[in-house]
């Protein structure tokens, strides 16, 4: 995805996206480490979001898109390592209300966070 700036800034890539799915990959750079050397936690916050709303795009209508309305994360384990995916998708897609999980993972599969998003379907 090229038209998502803060994607760019972090690094972010989408590796696989699918019928409701969606699988990231976050270098883990030294701009986004804390004072411990281990991601901040805003930016694992970031990838749940990123993920789950991955997950919705390949399941919506041209011309409309979700606006994030609830983010909930839970830390698991520091993240550190090369490099971090966030696995996401949708659970429910209603008219208006969408919900979406993601699991964080370091590169050696264990899970650092997993969150649940909730969007609101707007017009774009």
């Amino acid at each position: 995805m090229d038209y998502n700036p803060y994607w760019k800034l972090i690094g972010l890539k989408e590796v696989k996206l699918e019928k409701g799915k969606s699988v990231l990959e976050l270098p883990v750079i030294h701009e986004i480490t804390q004072s411990r050397n281990t991601v901040h936690g805003g930016v694992i916050a970031s990838l749940v979001d990123a993920a789950v709303g991955a997950a919705l795009r390949s399941r919506v209508e041209k011309g409309k898109g979700g606006v994030t309305v609830d983010l909930k994360v839970n830390y698991l384990q520091p993240a550190a390592g090369e490099k971090l995916f966030a696995k996401g998708h949708i659970v429910k897609k209603g008219k208006t209300i969408v919900v979406g999980e993601a699991v964080i993972e370091n590169d050696v599969g264990e899970k650092v966070a997993i969150g649940l998003a909730t969007y609101m379907m707007k017009k774009r």
